[in-house]
């Protein structure tokens, strides 16, 4: 199998970004979005400090979002308890 990438490539991939790394594959070599998936999974495999790098970022970003879920759900709570509150005698 042939590790080989383009440059603009792996200048994503050390930015951590998969998709356009897929992208870029995908234009340069023609082919299908579905092989260069799988061309660029199989070049991260082969390169332990990039996987390294790759769940790094994704675990950032995991963080990020489940951050904002709990802002939500405290921001949910917090409207329930103050409908209670204020509207309360209405019922």
């Amino acid at each position: 199998m042939e590790y080989e990438l383009p440059k603009k490539a792996l200048e994503a991939l050390s930015e951590g970004d998969r998709s356009k790394a897929i992208d870029q594959v995908q234009m340069e070599r023609n082919i299908s979005r579905e092989e260069a998936r799988e061309m660029v999974a199989a070049f991260i495999l082969s390169q332990p400090s990039l996987q390294a790098t790759m769940r790094l970022k994704e675990s950032r970003a995991e963080t990020q979002w489940g951050l904002m879920r709990w802002l939500i759900l405290f921001q949910a709570i917090a409207v329930a308890i103050g409908y209670f509150l204020f509207f309360r005698d209405q019922w």
